[in-house]
Parts: C-alpha cells; structure tokens; sequence
C-alpha cells in the first residue's frame, strides 16, 4: 500500500507524465527513503502492476540520445484510488509495535552484560542516526519540500525520545545486579 501511495502521489504532482527515473528523483528530493521503505528498485515493478490495474496508462517514447522508455500518467481511476488511500493513511489508526520490546520483556534471559553491550549500541546507532537526519536536513540538497522538513522533524523526534528511553533502560539495567544474577549462574 505504502509503494503504491508513494507512486501515486508522485504522478499527481505537477499532473504531468513522468517516467522510473524522474518519479526515483522526486523521492531522493523528498527523501522518502527516510521515513518509508521503498525500494527504488521496485518503482518498475509497482508501475507495471498499477497499469494493469488501470491507475496509470504508460506510452513509450523515444529520446534522440536515449533508449525508448515510458511515461506514466495518472488515470482517473488512479486518482480515486489515490484519494482512497490518503484518507486510509490519514484516518486509519495503526498501532505501532517495537520488535525490540519483544527483547526488553525477556531481558531476564539474557546476560546483563549482554543487554548493557546491546543497549549501548542501540544509543549510539540512535545518536548516529540524529546527527546524520541533521545533516540532511542542514544542508538541503536542492529545494527540500516544507513537508519533507515536517517528516525530518517527526522522525527526530521520534528517535531523540528513541535515545533518551534507552539511555533510561540502561541506567535502569545498570542499578537491578540482581535481576540478571540467577540466569549468569546457570
């Protein structure tokens, strides 16, 4: 769902025909690929199924200089479909699961020295990851979206509390020997 929305929303930017390679170029100015996983690989492929489906019609062209290629342009069908699936992405509530609260609940199982070597990884990789998103957004690589700026913003915060969690984990993992003591002895 989310490729299809991405690609969608792309195509009806500026409501012109755009081919793979200009639909990846507005994603790397978006950079998409920082808060949503899609493979820019698979932009073709998603392309192909949603003309099968009737929310693009594609017409290959040829450039004097490049090999013949397509041009995607919305349907009206695609439109709508579009519409459907920014109100699910907007009114639809997910919960979010952390795979890694699966580990957290069983830290007991583990040695302490273990979960304290893995969270203070974990913080680094945080930290990393901020500085980097600061960065990015820092320095712009062309004109930049304001909702773009919006989604940085969201991510860095969400990874800013991401860090100061962890860091309270391990202060806490820090200060509880005993908790870990009976599984280090078996």
């Amino acid at each position: 769902m989310i490729s299809k929305l991405i690609i969608l929303g792309v195509l009806s930017y500026g409501n012109k025909p755009m081919h793979g390679y200009e639909i990846k170029k507005r994603l790397e100015e978006w950079a998409v690929g920082e808060y949503a996983e899609i493979s820019y690989g698979s932009i073709y492929y998603n392309l192909e199924r949603m003309e099968k489906e009737g929310l693009v019609t594609a017409k290959s062209v040829k450039d004097s200089k490049r090999p013949e290629r397509k041009l995607y342009r919305l349907t009206r069908k695609g439109k709508a479909e579009l519409r459907r699936l920014l109100r699910r992405n907007y009114f639809e509530i997910e919960r979010v699961y952390y795979p890694f609260d699966i580990g957290v609940t069983m830290m007991s199982l583990m040695p302490r020295r273990t979960v304290l070597r893995a969270l203070k990884k974990r913080i680094r990789s945080a930290e990393e990851h901020i500085e980097e998103l600061k960065r990015e957004k820092a320095e712009p690589r062309g004109k930049i979206p304001f909702f773009a700026l919006a989604v940085f913003d969201h991510y860095l915060y969400h990874l800013e509390a991401e860090k100061k969690w962890l860091e309270n984990l391990k202060e806490e993992v820090e200060r509880r020997e005993n908790y870990f003591e009976d599984f280090e002895k078996k």
